[in-house]
């Protein structure tokens, strides 16, 4: 059993990198893959520690890359990337998350106001800037019970649904134009091979109503190595529907959990509801391709 879409403190994880390695030997998984967003820190701490005494089995160094495509936030993974490089391209092509962090928040509360969202008088002095966006205004809003008459109660309940669905979503009046704040995809793509990856689009179906125009989109026009085809939400008739794909293009197949501990707390390492079961089989086409930790 393999986990190849896990985070730690170095984005937006709630457990440290020797805490995540010990879940993962719990879990006796094959292989795994940390892929924090936009950093690929977490692989120059594993350096300074004895890696083989909290997991002791295979490493793919591995990130997650915030883009955009047809105006709509996304993510790319790279698998296979030499960290170090990566890290410095970043550093070139994104600006920091403080600065992300804070660009957003302004606007999403300016888009709040207009949407006649009801918020606590100067709520943005509460904000704490190591936060997202999405986190933040999602609490206050809903602080507010009358605001349910704006917002779906999916989206209600959670943060991270409310980020896809609302935040990310151009057909919404909380639409957070992001042209500015990420690269574009051939962008975002390039970095993961200028470090020597391979390119997986991951969790497709949690764009939602949008899922099946970027995946049409990206298909067409440009070229991934790969599809993230076994998910924590994806359905079990989702996950045929995209193994399908890969068979029929020739893509490589990963999986992954999406853990971020406390964060989503209802996802686990390498099972995530409960039910995720990722063979090892499904990486052996492409991992003679790449270069483990």
């Amino acid at each position: 059993m393999i986990d190849l879409h896990m985070h730690t403190q170095y984005s937006d994880g709630s457990e440290n990198v020797t805490t995540v390695l010990k879940k993962c030997q719990e879990k006796g998984l094959d292989y795994i893959s940390i892929t924090d967003h936009n950093t690929a820190e977490v692989y120059k701490e594993l350096k300074n520690i004895n890696v083989k005494e909290y997991f002791k089995n295979k490493i793919i160094p591995g990130i997650e890359l915030n883009t955009k495509i047809l105006n709509i936030p996304i993510e790319i993974l790279g698998y296979g990337i030499n960290y170090d490089k990566i890290d410095q391209l970043i550093k070139k092509t994104y600006i920091s998350k403080i600065d992300r962090n804070l660009i957003e928040v302004q606007r999403l509360y300016e888009k709040c106001i207009d949407y006649n969202i009801k918020l606590d008088r100067n709520c943005l002095k509460r904000y704490d800037v190591n936060n997202f966006a999405s986190v933040f205004f999602h609490k206050e809003i809903t602080k507010h019970e009358e605001n349910k008459k704006l917002i779906d109660e999916e989206a209600w309940g959670d943060s991270k649904i409310f980020y896809r669905k609302y935040m990310s979503d151009p057909q919404t009046p909380l639409y957070i134009e992001m042209d500015d704040l990420v690269p574009d995809f051939i962008t975002a793509c390039n970095l993961v091979k200028q470090a020597g990856g391979l390119v997986f689009l991951p969790h497709i179906f949690e764009y939602r109503r949008n899922a099946e125009k970027i995946l049409v989109h990206i298909l067409r026009n440009y070229k991934i190595d790969g599809v993230e085809c076994y998910y924590t939400t994806f359905s079990e008739e989702q996950i045929n529907k995209v193994l399908n794909i890969c068979k029929e293009r020739n893509l490589f197949i990963s999986g992954g959990s999406d853990f971020h501990g406390k964060s989503k707390p209802d996802v686990e390492i390498g099972i995530g509801h409960g039910n995720l079961t990722i063979p090892t089989d499904i990486i052996k086409p492409w991992i003679g391709k790449i270069n483990l930790y």
